[in-house]
């Protein structure tokens, strides 16, 4: 299988050769901020198109559209998406009159071209592969390998119940106790506190908190500290995208112990890769 890679995801296309060539998809950007791509001619039927979406998420969706849609006019059968973060995920229903569900938008317009398969790691609502039932989501969650640089710890723990299954996982690997924070709010005062939804003891114990993306870090630091003022001696993090927004960077020292992400997005704490992962969900498929 040709494996065509944008520019910046070629260091994760080099861990899927073993299972095809990998060819560069040729990228310009006009003066008037147009962006056009072309693919070599030599393509087979089936092919994988990788693609890192973010940053610059809207050029880099346009680039994927214009290579899509070049492939189906070359006449290719099969073409397996492989988009590590996927962006827009997180509007993944209307939360206001009016509003699109731009989960459903994206995956509907990646859905017009003849893609059989979409591989991507930890999407923020595993449901919205609903919204594109002609594609096989394969959506993976790296469980084992953040559990393998968090050994030791004792709890782990999602900061709200929307991640409770990526605390599971991770839990499950490690063999320990697995919790999600509530949200309790002073209806005087307006202030948050956060409570463990189960009755756990973190006095002198290590924790660890999961989540699916570090954006501006305000949530993920606000478990933290409630964590360290029921007592948790260590407090880890282990985050699969790590966008590390304005000052994310100060507030997660001002707390986390450590942090480890992904290299979904690059970034100074990716020390999980996701290239081997990619590689061992693209090898089932062929």
């Amino acid at each position: 299988m040709d494996i065509l890679s944008l520019q910046n995801a070629l260091d994760l296309a080099a861990d899927l050769e073993p299972l095809g060539t990998v060819k560069q998809i040729e990228e310009k950007v006009f003066p008037d901020g147009e962006v056009l791509t072309r693919i070599p001619q030599d393509v087979g039927l089936e092919v994988a198109v990788l693609a890192r979406l973010y940053p610059d998420v809207n050029n880099n969706l346009v680039k994927l559209m214009l290579t899509l849609d070049a492939l189906s006019d070359l006449g290719v059968r099969k073409i397996i998406l492989i988009i590590p973060y996927l962006p827009y995920a997180r509007q993944d229903r209307r939360f206001r009159p009016g509003e699109p569900i731009s989960s459903k938008t994206v995956l509907r317009m990646l859905s017009s071209f003849p893609v059989s398969a979409l591989l991507t790691l930890d999407v923020h609502k595993p449901y919205i592969a609903d919204y594109a039932p002609r594609v096989s989501m394969i959506n993976m969650y790296p469980a084992s390998e953040f559990a393998e640089r968090i050994s030791g710890v004792d709890l782990v723990i999602s900061p709200d119940f929307g991640s409770i299954h990526r605390a599971e996982a991770v839990a499950k690997v490690l063999g320990v106790t697995y919790t999600y924070f509530e949200k309790y709010r002073d209806r005087e005062t307006g202030s948050i506190t956060l409570i463990p939804r189960h009755d756990v003891d973190m006095r002198g114990k290590k924790v660890a908190i999961v989540d699916d993306i570090l954006s501006t870090g305000g949530t993920l630091v606000d478990a933290c500290r409630a964590a360290k003022t029921l007592g948790a001696s260590v407090v880890f993090a282990a985050v699969t995208h790590c966008q590390l927004l304005k000052n994310a960077r100060d507030k997660v020292k001002s707390c986390i112990d450590k942090l480890i992400c992904t290299d979904t997005i690059l970034n100074e704490y990716a020390e999980v890769k996701t290239g081997p992962i990619l590689r061992t969900a693209l090898q089932k498929l062929l």
